[in-house]
This record gives structure tokens, sequence and C-alpha cells, in this order.
């Protein structure tokens, strides 16, 4: 049972019936309550404490109740109680404390100083609420946070072998093709036939675009695309330079929108088709001594459809060239790569010749 307290001498029935009201509202209170005096030993519990622990007030006044305190919890909590008390500042900790089953429960224990009229220390009062429940479900998804982020480490380090996979994939496809390109030329150069010396060369061309392509995927951050409108500047030199004629300019403008990127697989095709449509402007648009510019654009069109277009200012293609079923090797690829693509493809033949292949970036 709680202390009570007793008419004296020295003691006004006012005081006593204010101690009275005061215990009887702390014994009805939802949360544990204690006291301590000056010296900091607890003098007073309420029923709800008693009742947690199970305890009678004797066994608990004093620091008795300390007893109750789990021991791996002891010493932080002493040593948070003193030196609150000896500062008189206020304190808030969580600590385990035995019920009366036995089973030791989390209690959230907040103190603060208690001060007479006179401003005199009067010593610490607090109350305590189990947090059981709380602490459980804070663990709990503690743990969970913990399981998650050794998940995403798992995951990044994975991530981050995957990509150094496939870094050496692209690198080692690259070197395959430029031995392959290689091979194509020595086999070129033991040729005099100059039709089968073209084929070879168109074909080393279409590889080198396909190496070129893998070694930009190699050096991309982002190894699941490639930044096409960056590194089409690339694919179009490299053609001007193996294609282009050596003893005349032909000049080149490249005009692409930034931050358009393509899937690998479809990168592949969109270069492959470049490939097609500039060796045939530089191959037949300037006969001759002729001068002229091929111009390469990329942009977005209708939403989220991609434009590629090939033009040059040349002599131009005969009518029905484009569609004819004896149509030259490199049309039919052009036809063939755009399918792929799901794209079409459309030919203008005023001021040389134009064509644009329109396609959507994802497949």
């Amino acid at each position: 049972m709680t202390a009570t307290l007793e008419p004296t001498a020295t003691a006004p029935a006012s005081d006593v019936e204010s101690e009275l009201r005061f215990r009887t509202m702390a014994d009805h209170a939802p949360v544990l309550l204690w006291m301590a005096g000056t010296d900091g030993l607890c003098n007073f519990f309420n029923q709800r404490w008693l009742d947690f622990t199970g305890k009678p007030l004797e066994e608990e006044v004093g620091s008795g109740w300390a007893s109750g305190v789990h021991p791996e919890d002891f010493q932080r909590c002493m040593s948070v109680y003193l030196d609150a008390f000896v500062a008189r500042r206020p304190f808030a900790m969580e600590y385990r404390l035995r019920r009366k089953d036995a089973e030791y429960r989390w209690v959230y224990d907040q103190g603060a100083p208690r001060f007479e009229a006179n401003g005199r220390f009067a010593g610490f009062i607090g109350s305590c609420t189990d947090v059981t429940e709380q602490r459980q479900a804070r663990d709990a998804l503690g743990r969970t946070n913990v399981e998650l982020e050794d998940r995403v480490r798992e995951r990044t380090a994975l991530a981050r072998e995957r990509e150094v996979l496939l870094r050496e994939v692209h690198h080692r496809v690259k070197n395959d093709l430029q031995l392959i390109s290689s091979v194509l030329s020595m086999q070129g150069r033991r040729l005099e036939d100059r039709a089968s010396v073209e084929a070879l060369s168109e074909c080393q061309n279409r590889v080198q675009t396909i190496a070129l392509i893998h070694e930009y995927m190699y050096q991309s951050e982002n190894l699941a695309r490639l930044p096409l409108s960056r590194n089409i500047r690339g694919l179009a030199a490299n053609l001007l330079r193996a294609v282009g004629p050596a003893d005349r300019a032909i000049t080149l403008e490249v005009d692409v929108e930034e931050d358009l990127t393509l899937p690998v697989d479809r990168a592949i095709p969109c270069g492959l088709i470049l490939n097609e449509l500039m060796t045939n402007a530089l191959k037949h648009a300037f006969p001759a001594d002729r001068l002229g510019t091929v111009r390469i654009t990329l942009r977005r069109e209708d939403g989220n459809r991609l434009l590629l277009g090939v033009a040059d200012d040349g002599i131009g293609l005969p009518d029905g060239h484009a569609e004819a079923e004896n149509g030259s090797l490199g049309w039919r690829l052009v036809q063939a790569f755009a399918d792929q693509l799901g794209a079409s493809v459309r030919v203008s033949r005023e001021h040389g010749t134009s064509v644009e292949v329109a396609f959507c970036p994802e497949g």
C-alpha cells in the first residue's frame, strides 16, 4: 500500500488533505509514478507501480526498487538518474523493469526536479510508461532495416560485379570484331576483283560500326543504354574516314538532340542503318570531283519516337531505286534493320537524297 500522512502539530490539516488528494489521484493515474526526496532515495510509489512490480511499498522505497532493474540496464539507469539528480535537471531514459510475473518489461522513465514555493529543492518526481510493444516494434524495424541494408549491399555488390562482367563482355566483343575486321582487310588486299574488294570493305565497315558501339558501351556510365546522341558523332566521323573520298573534301554536319539514349539491342541496328545510309551517300552522291555535304540528324518526333536522318546534296537517286526488288544490299539491309526496330522509312529525292527512319527508342 502507498504511504499515508496523519495530521500532526507540525502538519496542518489542509496540507494533509492536499497530500491525501494527491496520493488518491496518483493511485488512479494510468502510469507508474514515483517520488524521491532530497537524498535521492525514493519515498513514494503509486498503486499502479506496486501492482506492476507485485511488491509492497516497504520493499520499493529507498533504493529497493532498483533491484527490479535488469542487470544489463542497471549501471546505465543509475548513472542517468544520479547525474540528473546532482545537476537538478530533467531526464528521460528507457530500461527494463521486472514485472510481478518475473518478465522484464521496457519502461520509459521521465523525471524532473521538484521545488517548494520558496524555491528550495524538494527532490524528484517521475513517471514510467510500459513501452515494451513499441520497443519491440522499433527493434523489429531496426532489424528489418539492417536486413534491407544487407540486401542492398549484396545487390550493390552483385550489380557492380555484373557491371564489371558486362564491361568485359563489351570489351572482348569489340576486340573480337576488330580482329574480324583485320582479317577482312587482309583478305581484301589479296583480291583483285574490284567488286569483291568493295563487298569485303563494306562488310568490314559494318563490323567496325558494331565494334564501335560495343566500345562506346564499354566506356558508358550506364551499361544498359547507349548515349546515342553523344556517340553518333563518332560513328559518323569514322564512316567518313573509312568511306569518304580521300582526294576531296566532303563536309559532314551532325545535328543531334542531346540526352538521347538507346538500349544496346536497339543501338546496334540503329548504328548499322546509319552505316548503310552514310556509305550509300558517300559512294554514290558525289561522283567524279563533285563536292558536297552529308547531314546527320537525330531528334525526337511525335512524342516518344526518334527520327534518324541522313541527307546529302548530291546527284540524288534514280526513281524507284530504293524500292526496286533488285536494289543494293545496303538498301535491303536498311529495310531489314528498320523492320527489326519497327521503324518507318521515308525517302526524299529533292535537292539530293534524304532518308529518314522513325522508330521508338524502346522495343
